[in-house]
């Protein structure tokens, strides 16, 4: 082998190895799809008279939305069961702010750039972070509209008690 074929090859391999990493961050994030599509179908529509579909759905996710163009409200199996009327509310507002501000396209957006930049650990920081400002965003509206502090606050508590964390980033 001379030095010559050997940076031939270099691109080659570059080229693999970052498909390879594409790839993988593809079927992670498209796995995690399915099964939260999966848990969107076995839900039941409920009727709460929100701007957007409810479904009650017996996966152990915690409240979100699912969607970009057309957005689903999920709601876990159960959750009107352990939360107060008040403390409803204001999960349902913070999950209204998310369709509202359009969480759920920058999030896809940023998939596309973690999958192109796999490699680059400052994508995935500043993924973290996008999720942490999303979540605080919502949070502020939801004390901005005049929800209780301490109401709001023990509903996350019950939630988080309860429910599962999304496994899926791009959903709120």
């Amino acid at each position: 082998n001379s030095p010559a074929s050997q940076i031939d090859l270099f691109p080659a391999v570059l080229i693999t190895v970052w498909l390879m990493g594409f790839i993988a961050v593809v079927v992670r994030w498209w796995i995690n799809w399915q099964r939260i599509r999966s848990a969107s179908r076995a839900g039941l529509l409920l009727d709460l008279a929100l701007t957007v579909p409810v479904l009650s759905t017996p996966a152990l996710l915690e409240p979100g939305v699912f969607g970009i163009w057309r957005p689903v409200l999920m709601l876990p199996e159960g959750i009107t069961e352990h939360l107060a009327p008040a403390q409803l509310k204001a999960v349902l507002a913070h999950e209204l702010c998310h369709i509202r501000r359009r969480d759920n396209l920058a999030a896809a957006v940023h998939m596309m750039v973690e999958a192109i930049f796999w490699f680059h650990p400052l994508v995935w920081w500043v993924g973290t972070r996008l999720v942490e400002e999303r979540e605080r965003a919502c949070d502020e509206e939801v004390l901005c509209l005049g929800n209780e502090p301490s109401v709001y606050a023990e509903s996350i508590l019950k939630a988080c008690r309860f429910y599962l964390e999304s496994p899926l980033a791009c959903m709120s």
